[in-house]
């Protein structure tokens, strides 16, 4: 009954995700990378896709992220690319496939512990049915493998006792974790500092500090043979994450530690109401963690590190960042509440146990009336967006391939997007000079992205280059350099 249960939750989960889905993509950059990484995967380029990622990323006005993302999630897309190309609508499809997956992991992990059955679906319907979570499912990123694999190597580490094989399948996750998501590693440093307190404090006892010891061999044995194997076979690009911290400030820091304080907030909503109820229910979170902090030992290490990350890395990354403390936010705000209800006399207890789940229960409700709702008019509007794949931007693609040297380059203000959809270099630049350093320059004319990593095409005369209009439509302004003599472009 339990498993059907879970089942109608997930599928009605998936059938509203689908409807959501949206034929193309908003403007972004990261989504580029990952879906060229895949190609490259296909094509067995690899190498030769980040030599040209390179150039994208050191010659723009600043870096726009790593050389190459970690190829885990291109990998998961190469089959789908493999099979349908550069379309949108099915490298979407993945990520539904693994949001059914972690539904059924929050529902074990959950399971696992002292919530019911009933409680474990309850909850799992607050997530299923999330509109932060299904409106993300229109995204080609990697956050919601990442979910996945996150959430299911928090569940096999906190099982106690854990034998051999629970022990290889946890660093084998681990791996495929980091191998998504650079900020996996935070999962082993997470297991390693839950593990050495342990044998600090139960180090007299010689079979139980052999027994951890052991536990911590294999799972950075199985860690490591992956990701020797990971080596050999992707080429680096992701130690240029580690360039993008020279931009750290402590002032920063201060100011993200409120900001991720409020974007908690987001899960439940972006109104007002919403957020004070969330202040509210943050009580009952840091009682929840108190009360199971011996018990989810892991879950508390790994909030910690992670939430130091985040208000320590110099740019914002948003509500996305912390969809992996949103099961260990939630669960230790229902275990609060379930603390406080204990607290209660006897004949109490019962009416706060029906309020609780009762509470929950509207929550998932609403969720699921939000949810339905922005998909019912995705489908009203075609699934129609204004992105990278529309009929403007289209347009000027075609003029780029059909009219420009393949060696030409383009300057644009999502300059991976540009080489994804014409295969020629480009580069971003917010200062004149720069613009020198392509051949082509390309100017959105919408009002919000005129103000996005470009120069506004109302200022761009004040720039003094030699510069023709040869191409315009109702979005995007088309320039060519007219210089004779440009400066050598890939140094």
């Amino acid at each position: 009954m339990h498993n059907k249960s879970l089942f109608g939750i997930i599928l009605i989960s998936l059938i509203i995700a689908a409807f959501t889905l949206r034929a193309g993509h908003e403007w972004g950059d990261d989504f580029s990378s990952y879906i060229m990484q895949a190609e490259s995967i296909v094509d067995g380029n690899t190498q030769e896709f980040v030599e040209h990622n390179a150039f994208t990323i050191f010659e723009s006005s600043f870096q726009i992220g790593p050389v190459a993302y970690p190829w885990g999630y291109p990998l998961i897309l190469a089959p789908v690319y493999a099979l349908k190309g550069n379309s949108p609508l099915a490298l979407k499809l993945p990520g539904l496939f693994f949001f059914a997956a972690f539904l059924v992991c929050l529902h074990y992990v959950w399971n696992g512990s002292d919530l019911s059955r009933n409680e474990s679906l309850l909850l799992v319907a607050v997530f299923a049915f999330n509109p932060l979570l299904l409106d993300f499912l229109d995204q080609i990123l990697s956050d919601i493998p990442f979910l996945f694999f996150s959430t299911l190597a928090l569940l096999l580490a906190n099982k106690n006792p854990r034998s051999m094989r629970n022990n290889v399948l946890l660093g084998i996750v681990i791996t495929i974790a980091f191998f998504i998501r650079t900020t996996g590693i935070l999962l082993l440093a997470s297991f390693f500092v839950v593990e050495f307190f342990k044998v600090w404090r139960y180090r007299a006892d010689p079979t139980f500090f052999k027994n951890t010891l052991q536990n911590i061999l294999i799972v950075c044995g199985s860690f490591g043979f992956m990701w020797i194997l990971y080596a050999l076979i992707f080429p680096g690009g992701g130690e240029s994450y580690f360039a993008q911290y020279q931009a750290f400030q402590f002032s920063t820091a201060w100011e993200y530690i409120n900001s991720y304080f409020d974007v908690f907030s987001q899960f439940f909503g972006e109104t007002t109401v919403w957020k004070y109820l969330y202040y509210v229910l943050w009580i009952f979170f840091l009682i929840g963690l108190w009360a199971r902090r011996k018990k989810e030992t892991i879950f508390v290490v790994f909030f910690l590190l992670w939430m130091i990350l985040l208000i320590t890395w110099p740019s914002w990354q948003g509500a996305r960042f912390i969809f992996p403390l949103l099961p260990i936010s939630i669960y230790f705000v229902y275990q609060g509440m379930k603390s406080v209800v204990n607290t209660l006399p006897e004949n109490y207890q019962k009416t706060g146990q029906i309020i609780t789940h009762g509470f929950w229960l509207i929550i998932a409700l609403i969720f699921l009336f939000d949810s339905s709702t922005n998909a019912y008019h995705n489908l009203q509007n075609d699934r129609a967006i204004n992105g990278p794949y529309d009929s403007y931007s289209t347009e000027v693609y075609k003029y780029v391939t059909e009219k420009t040297s393949p060696d030409s380059i383009i300057v644009f203000f999502k300059p991976r997007a540009m080489r994804l959809m014409t295969g020629h270099d480009a580069i971003m630049s917010m200062e004149c000079d720069r613009i020198l350093k392509g051949d082509i320059l390309v100017l959105s004319r919408r009002v919000k992205i005129a103000e996005n990593h470009q120069i506004r095409p109302e200022e761009i005369a004040s720039c003094n280059l030699p510069l023709d209009e040869v191409f315009r439509n109702s979005r995007l302004l088309f320039t060519r350099s007219t210089s004779e003599q440009t400066p050598d472009r890939h140094q």
